[in-house]
């Protein structure tokens, strides 16, 4: 007895090398849309630090310039005042300039003034006891 045998046909809808170029195709368009999905999203990151260094950068800039304006005399001194610190610069007949061996410099007019100084106090003290 015959059995009922469907026919089974081979029919290619696509030839194998087609296929294959298909799955090619979308492998490196899914790779492309990777990659540009990936690097919109680090150019975002990038903007936001830069927006973040401007920020910084400007707030710098800002106390940077509060620290200069402390600076001044007017405001050192004015601080100094509130602490309770009476102080104010050196006057020439005060500052003593050292050369690299240690020893003042010839000619500074503190120099000059402490060396009158110290001749007068020594004629006062040689005159001693009679």
């Amino acid at each position: 007895m015959r059995r009922n045998r469907k026919r089974q046909l081979h029919a290619r809808v696509l030839p194998r090398w087609a296929a294959g170029f298909i799955v090619l195709l979308v492998t490196l368009v899914l790779g492309y849309w990777f990659m540009d999905s990936k690097c919109a999203m680090l150019g975002q990151e990038i903007r936001k630090h830069e927006q973040k260094y401007a920020a910084l950068s400007d707030e710098r800039v800002r106390e940077e310039a509060r620290w200069n304006e402390k600076k001044t005399p007017e405001k050192l001194e004015q601080a100094m005042l509130q602490h309770g610190i009476a102080m104010s610069y050196p006057t020439p007949e005060q500052v003593v300039r050292m050369d690299s061996a240690g020893t003042p410099l010839a000619g500074q007019l503190s120099v000059v003034r402490y060396q009158r100084n110290r001749n007068a106090s020594e004629r006062v003290a040689k005159a001693g006891p009679r």
